[in-house]
């Protein structure tokens, strides 16, 4: 019997891997830079490396599959990554099927932000029925949906990109290649380019140090204002809410959720909606990443 998955998460900061076994517990599981697969040209091959040090441990014959999370466009049928715009180079590759023919194992692969919410369903214990939305604040705006238990990719694979709805008059260029996108307004790009130009602190420390002037306060309003648009539309029961931004010392998460709840409709969803923050776990990613692959086998 296959008792092992592969996985794998590839953030715009960190790369995190593991060894998932039968009962999604994380073995020999690793952090290291997103800069070091960047600067790989053969981005294939480097994911195939690290694959093989985790087949050399358990024996490819104990390996169900390789799943990663990926913060990248990618196409429905989840084989091709489109586009990637926090790792140059890693665009335009048929990943599951040059990946799969190196090891020799099944590769299956889908977008970070589902794979986090599918961990934190699970980790949670949340009911699946009905919808349950996620907004994961990073290094961009990520956003994601499950209903009845099962990731909702939409009719191209692309949806719940909810940072990248327009903000009107907003001038500037988004990396996913059209401007005004509201993740401009909203992500931990901004929060650094305050603190370092700005403020002339460590991002770390922005909130508990500046979290009450106006520019730190429209980031979680801006969050806040396109996370109330989601919950309108779609009425989930539960909405998680994480990310590497979300989980700074002295993040404001109740004015967070309260500035949703004032931009939401009376009585429902404003009394509905059922707010859950994210574990924070590093091995999210790689453990989400297997109980993923799980699902659909």
């Amino acid at each position: 019997m296959k008792r092992y998955y592969i996985g794998v998460e590839i953030g715009g900061t960190n790369l995190r891997s593991g060894l998932i076994d039968a009962n999604f517990h994380a073995e020999q599981f690793r952090k290291i830079p997103t800069s070091l697969f960047a600067r790989e040209k053969d981005k294939i091959g480097f994911l195939a490396r690290l694959a093989e040090e985790y087949i050399a441990v358990c024996g490819r014959e104990n390996v169900a599959a390789v799943t990663m999370a990926l913060a990248s466009l990618m196409d429905k049928e989840r084989t091709v990554v489109y586009s990637s715009p926090m790792i140059p180079g890693f665009e335009g590759i048929s990943l599951v099927d040059g990946l799969s023919r190196k090891l020799g194992i099944p590769v299956i692969i889908e977008k970070d932000v589902n794979i986090l919410l599918r961990y934190e369903i699970w980790r949670n214990h949340l009911p699946t029925e009905g919808i349950i939305a996620g907004t994961f604040l990073g290094t961009g705006l990520g956003n994601a949906m499950c209903i009845d238990g099962r990731v909702y990719a939409g009719h191209s694979g692309t949806a719940c990109e909810l940072g990248h709805i327009p903000v009107p008059d907003l001038e500037e260029m988004c990396g996913c290649g059209k401007k005004g996108c509201v993740e401009l307004l909203t992500c931990g790009r901004l929060l650094y380019k305050l603190a370092t130009e700005k403020y002339g602190c460590r991002v770390d420390d922005i909130f508990e140090l500046y979290g009450q002037e106006q520019p730190v306060r429209d980031i979680v309003r801006y969050c806040a204002v396109a996370i109330a648009a989601e919950i309108t539309i779609l009425d989930p029961a539960y909405m998680i809410l994480g990310g590497g931004v979300m989980e700074m010392k002295g993040f404001p998460m109740d004015d967070l959720q309260q500035t949703v709840r004032e931009n939401l409709r009376i009585p429902n969803p404003r009394d509905s909606i059922r707010f859950v923050p994210a574990s924070g776990d590093s091995e999210a990613g790689v453990i989400g990443a297997a109980l993923h692959a799980a699902d659909r086998n």
